[in-house]
């Protein structure tokens, strides 16, 4: 029989897609093309925008389309915050939300034998224990994305995040290590730690947090490759932190994805983000010092409710003044459940267009201005795709490059950058 899925939104869904993807496979299903006939759909839906909601309810009814006789699971953000929409959806055959995902398999058989659907979606609000789902191979990946920990207790006003994936839970070390050794004996060069709220891993613990995890996968995993940090909330980042990686510098990326979320004081507090610009500041500007060269790159969104002018205005010059290397820009989205949903002064899509123009722009300036200093200097690179000669690829800063060389997806190869660009750098290969 053929399984096949579609994981929409961040890095979280990808691992919690590819570990129940895991288990068909296992089982003997043959993983195929979501735009194949199968029997089996698994969507994994996305909720951080109105857009996200509505990818997911396509996706889904792309599927059903695709095959009226397959079994049609749904689980992911969406279907925790809105099952009843999705119940609405007619051959929709399984759904879950952000638990219960170690029981999609057998739900999916149940209804693959009796044709009826199964629907089980938690409280997630009253959930206390990491679910564990394990990956034991990664699918056409050349990165190996590992899940630490789930939920966020953060409430930002914008977000709603907190009431998809309930409070932190942290995940076993001994598991996380186990899975990366796993991945690292089968090749990958490239571990990324992931998480809803990164490094907010261990709170729930007692005497072990994100820097003592660092330590013993450092310690403990045999032939480790490098390790990066997919995102890290400015609050977060510790001085033993820091210590950690620094003392290691050569396991871990020089790359630090921060997110700033907007550039003025008067809208970060309307945002309950839990810092104000000067203390964003200051902890880039020890990042700087500790880390030469380093990638600083972020998340922004643009027009939040309230946000006048010259809070944008400000916002642009504070942006400048960091120089970040990458930027994801968003418009504000308005999402129900959220405390900003019935805030006033909301600003017209048309403006916030114009200020997400405006942010792109000033991306595309500020990753060129940080990516000069690579010219001519050589760079390590994983190779994630081949295409007519072409390689593209990932350096450690995480710089996207191209070259032109006989290599193979996964290798990890040294390359000359001969000539700036956005969005891809190119270079020439030097050494495999």
């Amino acid at each position: 029989m053929k399984v096949s899925y579609y994981s929409l939104g961040c890095k979280v869904n990808l691992y919690e897609s590819e570990a129940i993807i895991n288990q068909f496979i296992d089982n003997g299903f043959t993983l195929a093309q979501f735009d194949d006939i199968c029997d089996v759909y698994i969507i994994n839906t996305c909720s951080i925008t109105k857009v996200s909601d509505a990818k997911s309810r396509k996706i889904i009814r792309q599927a059903i389309r695709r095959n009226v006789e397959a079994v049609i699971a749904v689980m992911g953000c969406y279907a925790q915050l809105s099952p009843e929409d999705i119940k609405t959806i007619e051959g929709v055959d399984v759904l879950v939300g952000t638990n219960n995902r170690d029981k999609l398999f057998d739900l999916t058989i149940e209804s693959l034998k009796t044709k009826k659907p199964r629907f089980l979606v938690d409280d997630i609000m009253k959930i206390a224990d990491y679910e564990e789902i394990k990956i034991n191979r990664y699918n056409n990946k050349t990165r190996g994305f590992i899940k630490i920990q789930d939920g966020c207790d953060n409430y930002c006003s914008y977000c709603t995040i907190p009431y998809a994936r309930g409070h932190i839970r942290s995940r076993k070390a001994e598991d996380i290590i186990e899975e990366i050794q796993l991945l690292t004996d089968s090749g990958m060069k490239e571990i990324v730690l992931t998480g809803i709220n990164t490094a907010s891993y261990g709170r729930d613990f007692e005497d072990y947090d994100f820097s003592s995890l660092l330590l013993d996968i450092v310690n403990k995993v045999e032939n480790l490759g490098r390790i990066r940090i997919s995102s890290i909330e400015v609050t977060e980042i510790t001085d033993r932190l820091l210590k950690v990686i620094k003392e290691n510098e050569d396991k871990f990326c020089n790359h630090f994805h921060i997110p700033l979320q907007a550039g003025a004081n008067n809208t970060l507090k309307r945002m309950h983000r839990k810092y104000n610009i000067d203390f964003y500041k200051e902890k880039i500007n020890l990042i700087k010092s500790l880390f030469k060269d380093v990638n600083i790159t972020t998340d922004v969104l643009a027009g939040f409710s309230g946000e006048t002018e010259k809070d944008f205005n400000d916002a642009c010059a504070f942006i400048k003044a960091i120089g970040f290397g990458e930027m994801h820009i968003f418009p504000y989205s308005r999402r129900p459940k959220t405390a900003a949903y019935n805030f006033p002064n909301q600003i017209e899509n048309s403006i916030k267009q114009s200020r997400v123009s405006k942010l792109l722009k000033l991306n595309s300036q500020s990753a060129l201005a940080y990516r000069k200093q690579f010219l001519n200097r050589n760079l390590s690179v994983l190779v994630e795709k081949v295409e007519d000669g072409i390689a593209y690829g990932h350096s450690e800063n995480y710089l996207p490059v191209k070259f032109a060389a006989d290599v193979n997806v996964n290798d990890l190869v040294n390359v000359e950058i001969t000539e700036i660009g956005y969005p891809n750098c190119k270079g020439e290969l030097i050494s495999v």
